[in-house]
């Protein structure tokens, strides 16, 4: 196993302003990957121009718009590697990235590898190095690990076995955006990862990044967490006893978490839910008279992205 049998997938949704600076630092990784598929996700810009510049350089596939999982897993069916990494269309590979992620998996026969990123924080403040190695180890450590808090910053940042990918189902359409770490989880209870100590890319800081959107990460966290013992059984794996699967301890989890970050938008939803689950706590109950103060309902509608939760953990 070498570079030469990983396959980069972009996922690119308007993505002209900066897909070609992705692309050339995809170009630069030496040795060389075996390819780059770009998925172009419906988009209404100039991003099928940008690719059209790298001609036969990279494939291009353009599709109807369906979002970033499912863009990705169609990148997955077409690619020919045996270890893919998913790259976000405005990341930028080091050019020995690659290369130190597979020489990680191949060190202790992993299905997946992960290693650090060089991330850019709000201005003015400086970089940070972040995905230290918290997650390495053999199943179910990488997954208790990933669970609360995802180790993998940026998929971008680790490889993972064509079949390993397979067998997780690909990444959920619907969990953005915490899509990626419903996927690492899976990946931690099926195999082993591996850590690189060594920066893969550089993530650039954006206002609107899927990473600062609270309140749909706390919503489709929770329906993620809620329907992973399902998966669990679908394919025979015993459930970690350090995992909560209790509805009422999650849905208390997250009704906190929200009322710590501020997503007013969600609060009223989450209590609806406690509602039905018989979940009355001091948090819940303060939750809701913080709630009430703060207009309740009048003021926070019910937001039109939110999927009704389902999976019933006992």
């Amino acid at each position: 196993m070498s570079a030469n049998d990983v396959s980069i997938i972009i996922p690119a949704y308007n993505a002209e302003d900066f897909l070609e600076a992705t692309i050339g630092s995809c170009l630069a990784v030496r040795p060389a990957v075996r390819e780059i598929v770009v998925v172009d996700d419906g988009s209404t810009d100039g991003t099928g121009r940008v690719c059209a510049g790298f001609g036969e350089q990279i494939r291009y596939e353009r599709v109807e718009n369906g979002g970033v999982s499912r863009a990705r897993n169609l990148g997955a069916e077409i690619a020919k590697g045996e270890w893919l990494l998913f790259l976000d269309s405005d990341d930028r590979l080091r050019s020995g990235g690659p290369a130190a992620l597979v020489d990680a998996v191949l060190q202790v026969g992993a299905g997946v590898a992960y290693g650090l990123v060089s991330e850019e924080q709000k201005p003015p403040m400086g970089a940070r190095v972040t995905g230290q190695g918290h997650a390495m180890g053999t199943p179910p450590t990488p997954a208790l690990r990933n669970y609360w808090r995802c180790a993998v910053i940026t998929p971008g940042a680790a490889v993972i076995r064509r079949d390993l990918h397979k067998r997780i189902g690909g990444f959920v359409s619907g969990y953005e955006p915490m899509e990626d770490r419903d996927y690492w989880i899976k990946a931690g209870l099926l195999e082993s990862c591996a850590h690189a100590d060594q920066v893969i890319l550089d993530k650039t800081w954006r206002p609107v990044s899927a990473g600062k959107m609270n309140a749909q990460r706390i919503w489709n966290g929770l329906r993620s967490r809620l329907a992973l013992p399902g998966w669990c059984d679908v394919q025979g794996i015993a459930w970690p006893e350090e995992l909560p699967r209790n509805k009422k301890v999650l849905l208390e989890k997250a009704v906190n978490e929200a009322v710590w970050c501020g997503c007013w938008e969600i609060v009223g939803e989450l209590l609806q839910e406690c509602r039905k689950a018989g979940v009355r706590t001091f948090w819940t109950m303060r939750a809701a008279g913080e709630f009430a103060l703060r207009g309740g309902s009048r003021r926070w509608p019910k937001p039109d992205w939110v999927i009704e939760i389902g999976g019933e953990s006992r």
